[in-house]
């Protein structure tokens, strides 16, 4: 498994440089044009939504892109865990809505270190 870490300053004019990242990540791994669309407007709600929460205490957060054969897995990260549910409450359906349909499997509000992750299989005829 390869692993690609991405630190980036909590500003939303740093959020189209993720969705970058994440491009070039998935064509690589061979996920077509359509899937690759999906995977930038998931990881752009995740990197809007914690610009918008922001943090009192630390000025950046992380993208860990683990990639493997058939699977591109995003982890969400920050040292300010404040931010660890950001998809808590009635006004986030929409966004939760968003990644869930784009998204094979999503953890948000995660028990572990990280704040959540979300992956994509990569199917056999991409």
């Amino acid at each position: 498994m390869d692993c690609i870490e991405l630190l980036l300053p909590l500003k939303a004019e740093y959020v189209s440089l993720a969705r970058l990242a994440v491009s070039g990540v998935a064509n690589r791994m061979g996920f077509d044009i359509e899937t690759i669309e999906d995977i930038k407007v998931a990881l752009a709600e995740v990197c809007n939504k914690l610009v918008q929460k922001g943090s009192n205490s630390v000025q950046s957060y992380k993208i860990v892109f683990n990639v493997s054969v058939d699977k591109l897995n995003i982890v969400f990260d920050c040292e300010d865990k404040s931010l660890r549910c950001i998809f808590e409450g009635e006004g986030e359906k929409l966004g939760v809505s968003i990644i869930n349909a784009l998204m094979d499997e999503v953890e948000f509000c995660s028990n572990n270190s990280y704040l959540m992750s979300m992956s994509i299989a990569l199917k056999g005829d991409s």
